[in-house]
């Protein structure tokens, strides 16, 4: 039942999707990306839990966008790569280079025992850094669309350092510390290759209450995660920012950060909502460790994530504050999972016209 659930939800996803694409009006992109840093925190003790996903934090980088149509051919690495890169469509119009690193922190529900909890998910930790590559550009039909290329590379287990980070930190603000971390999974690389094609479906113009529709598909090959997924999610708001929507950790996308759309206010406010269904075939974290035996359990093959949220928007900055609630991701697990998000992006310059 639970699992026929989440199934319903990429369904539904699947056509509507179908639906708006038929009915929305398509943009046109005009306008290039400086470069821009956000830093991203999740925790549970929003829904006041320290449970299963307890805390993740990651901090990203963009590079400015460079034009792939400058007849010069001044679009340097990240260029390059875009052009070597599968497009699925027509060429995209503008690229970018991001990197980051983030760290996961997962356990079971009860952190007081020391002892092994066959039935609960295992402790572990992820440590890892991001290359990205991000392409703007429209299909062959004018929407606008964004293609994520990721890369991970990190560590799993004790290399991760998830133990002392969340030990110290509970210990600063004189929580209890988690005592099971003696059955964290063990160390191993970790690994995964992402794509995410996002498409942007709206009104268009410069109103200055506005909505837009942002449904994506995506997928993930690794032993971090080896999952399709499907989703969208709904914004409306004053000065709605000319970008592809706010993200959690789990999400492959990283932050546009786009520029405000309401002619020359550089404030704008918007709230949002949105679904991802994933189908998943290997999530390490439950699965355990792939290249040795040990503590596992038995996951759900299907999983959905409802969020939702708002973000203030600046010329120089954008501040996102959301909840997700997660349905069960394994067999056995009593209750469903929420935590919150704060995300923080700065921008280091304001977008330019071609």
């Amino acid at each position: 039942m639970r699992t026929r659930g989440a199934g319903f939800w990429l369904g539904w996803l699947g056509s509507g999707l179908l639906l708006v694409a038929v009915a929305s009006t398509t943009l046109a992109e005009d306008y290039l990306l400086g470069p821009a840093i956000s830093v991203v925190h999740e925790n549970d003790m929003i829904v006041r839990t320290d449970r299963h996903y307890t805390a993740g934090s990651k901090l990203n980088y963009l590079g400015g966008e460079v034009d792939l149509t400058d007849v010069n051919g001044r679009t340097g690495f990240a260029g390059w790569l875009a052009k070597h890169a599968p497009s699925f469509g027509p060429d995209p119009a503008v690229a970018r280079l991001g990197l980051g690193v983030g760290q996961n922190i997962y356990t079971p529900t009860d952190t007081a025992t020391r002892a092994y909890q066959p039935n609960d998910r295992p402790y572990a930790g992820v440590l890892y850094a991001s290359l990205v590559l991000q392409t703007r550009g429209t299909t062959s039909g004018g929407t606008e669309r964004l293609d994520i290329w990721r890369l991970d590379l990190g560590v799993i287990g004790p290399a991760s350092l998830a133990e002392d980070a969340q030990n110290t930190v509970h210990r600063v603000r004189d929580l209890p510390t988690a005592n099971g971390w003696a059955n964290q999974l063990q160390n191993e690389p970790a690994l995964a290759l992402r794509y995410q094609r996002t498409w942007r479906f709206g009104p268009g113009g410069s109103q200055l209450w506005s909505w837009d529709f942002l449904p994506t598909a995506g997928a993930s090959l690794g032993n971090i995660g080896t999952y399709a997924a499907l989703g969208g999610q709904v914004r409306w708001g004053r000065n709605l920012t000319r970008d592809f929507g706010p993200v959690t950790i789990d999400s492959i996308n990283t932050p546009t950060t786009g520029r405000v759309l309401g002619g020359d206010n550089p404030t704008g406010f918007y709230v949002f909502a949105g679904v991802e269904g994933r189908a998943v075939g290997y999530n390490s974290v439950l699965d355990g460790n792939l290249f040795r035996t040990g503590h596992h359990v038995d996951k759900f093959p299907l999983v959905g994530d409802t969020k939702f949220g708002a973000v203030f928007t600046h010329k120089w900055f954008d501040v996102t504050l959301a909840e997700v609630i997660r349905t069960k991701e394994f067999i056995g697990q009593k209750e469903i999972d929420a935590f919150g998000s704060l995300s923080v992006s700065f921008k280091w310059d304001r977008p330019t016209t071609r």
